[in-house]
């Protein structure tokens, strides 16, 4: 790590005062041309050691033992994964940063969690972001919260405490909460808390509406914005939002939003045309599971395809989906199916560079540790 990332981390804890809504924040400028530039991106990452015990110990003893014994699986992967995989991608998305990029963006889910402490969880936080900055050095280093961001004993408190603090450092400017934005040049990159119940839409609404004169919106959520119906949580999800998703949904539409997204743990990409504009959304997977993830598998592709998983799920997490919750799935694709004008779901684990100009806005995909793009998507042309 050089010196001034060094300090930029010792720095992390530090305080910072004021608002600072996005109308009034300065432009990252990192990259030699502000408006061409591109941007290291990463999906969810699950931090964790390869030793189990190291920050889930006391992990037993917070939670029921079935609850105990499902996220076990998930601890046992992320060992396996960190043991040799998850280093090799770091180390391959590094390589990849090239003169101008100008900051390294991370889809949430950046942790494990299940620390049952919040000493321990932000030691865990502190951890993965000291090993980012020997990634990526200079550049500034941004996440967005996501689920097990803030899952275990006193990890809301913990994240709520840390984090904001360690972006105001990294992108040098006052970040108030979970919720927040930052411009790149002439973008604008909103940075959305989707875990409910602290989606702040008064706030997202008035970021939306400052970045009036941004070239490009980028809006950056864990949970995607543009549901795939197979019953995980997205951006302003269940009953109680739609009306909130549906006012949303339009504003993004009238800036001609593009979201990025992690949570599924696939790669999927949608372009979508509504009546008040368009919304392009990619969704980027970083957890490779096992080497043969690695590998782009496309399992539905083209506008069509859109919802069918909807109506195929009949299991999650182990357990029957009752026909209820189906037909609402089903439902909620059925609102959405108009507007999806292209669509592609795949299997597909690795990193990603997001190139950025007047031109186009392009994603690239490098398959695990790969430093050749395996697949371009075009998420804007002119």
């Amino acid at each position: 790590m050089s010196k001034t990332s060094r300090r930029s981390f010792l720095g992390l804890m530090a305080g910072t005062a004021g608002a600072g809504w996005l109308s009034g924040c300065r432009s990252l400028n990192l990259a030699k041309d502000a408006s061409t530039y591109s941007v290291a991106l990463l999906g969810d990452t699950h931090f964790d050691s390869t030793d189990t015990k190291k920050y889930h110990a006391e992990y037993l003893t917070d939670t029921s033992m079935a609850r105990y014994e499902l996220h076990l699986k998930e601890h046992v992967r992320n060992a396996d994964m960190w043991a040799d995989r998850m280093p090799r991608l770091l180390k391959a998305s590094g390589a990849c940063v090239r003169s101008d990029t100008a900051f390294a963006l991370q889809m949430g889910d950046l942790v494990q969690g299940d620390c049952a402490n919040p000493i321990i969880h932000k030691q865990m936080l502190a951890d993965m972001i000291s090993l980012a900055k020997s990634i990526y050095g200079e550049l500034p280093f941004a996440t967005v919260v996501g689920n097990h961001d803030i899952r275990g004993t006193g990890a809301l408190a913990a994240y709520d405490e840390m984090m904001p603090r360690v972006m105001a450092a990294e992108l040098k400017r006052p970040v108030p909460g979970t919720t927040f934005a930052f411009r790149q040049g002439p973008d604008a990159y909103i940075v959305v808390d989707f875990n409910a119940p602290r989606p702040d839409v008064a706030l997202l609404k008035r970021l939306l509406a400052e970045s009036a004169d941004a070239r490009y919106v980028f809006v950056v959520s864990h949970g995607p914005a543009i549901p795939n119906g197979n019953g995980r949580w997205f951006l302003l999800g269940g009953p109680k939002y739609d009306a909130a998703r549906r006012e949303v949904r339009s504003l993004m539409a009238a800036r001609n939003a593009i979201v990025l997204a992690g949570h599924t743990h696939c790669l999927e990409y949608y372009d979508c045309s509504f009546p008040e504009g368009r919304i392009t959304q990619f969704v980027a997977n970083s957890v490779w599971s096992s080497e043969d993830a690695a590998k782009l598998v496309v399992r539905d592709e083209g506008a069509a395809m859109y919802g069918q998983r909807a109506k195929a799920i009949k299991k999650r997490y182990g357990r029957e989906v009752p026909q209820k919750e189906r037909d609402g799935l089903v439902r909620l694709v059925d609102e959405y199916r108009p507007f999806v004008k292209d669509y592609l779901f795949a299997n597909a684990a690795g990193h990603y560079r997001l190139e950025v100009s007047d031109a186009r806005v392009v994603a690239q995909f490098f398959s695990g540790d790969a430093t050749s793009p395996s697949r371009t998507f075009v998420l804007r042309q002119t």
